[in-house]
């Protein structure tokens, strides 16, 4: 338990810790067992240091507020409508002179014979980026107060053995499997 406590809070992945604990006891460990010893580890933090906790909590909270509130104000400045300018300038080159006009070496100097300029009205009919965020952002602060259920995710059979061994797995399924793993844990 202090091997899982030490490696969790400096931010080790479950199957990273379970790997770790495997290779310092010499013994067989599934992920679904670090998961329980983190839980255990959380509750008896939240009852040491339960003023602590909801500090954190809490300021995540606001952070996530305070995100929101500006993203949603970016949101409505995006559906403002405006007015974009475009300023084209032609040239020619001229030689550069002196006070009595005689031409100074080589250089030369753009003298604008020709400009324009034009607008354009814009209607601003909103960023949907804004939107996405809102929706991340409140996705996140539905994690941190609990309201999802709870998913099961199973990555190992039965005693902790694989699903489908790897020796007979081609390169493609293992990276396949792999990449259905991580999917499952980021959603």
């Amino acid at each position: 338990m202090l091997i899982v406590a030490d490696l969790y809070k400096r931010g080790w992945s479950i199957s990273k810790i379970a790997a770790e604990v495997r290779s310092r006891m010499n013994t067989t460990c599934s992920t679904r067992t670090i998961w329980r010893d983190i839980q255990d580890l959380l509750d008896e933090w939240r009852s040491l240091r339960i003023n602590d906790v909801d500090q954190r909590l809490q300021l995540e909270l606001e952070r996530i507020d305070d995100a929101v509130c500006e993203l949603w104000e970016q949101w409505d400045k995006s559906k403002e409508n405006w007015v974009r300018e475009y300023n084209k300038r032609t040239g020619i080159p001229v030689p550069v002179t002196d006070d009595k006009g005689q031409p100074v070496g080589e250089q030369t100097e753009i003298q604008t014979v020709k400009r324009e300029n034009t607008t354009e009205n814009v209607v601003g009919l909103g960023d949907p980026r804004y939107i996405a965020e809102i929706r991340q952002q409140l996705a996140e602060r539905r994690k941190l107060l609990g309201l999802y259920a709870a998913t099961k995710t199973e990555v190992t059979g039965k005693d902790g053995s694989p699903l489908i061994p790897a020796e007979k797995m081609t390169e493609e399924e293992i990276q396949a499997e792999i990449d259905r793993i991580r999917s499952s844990r980021n959603s």
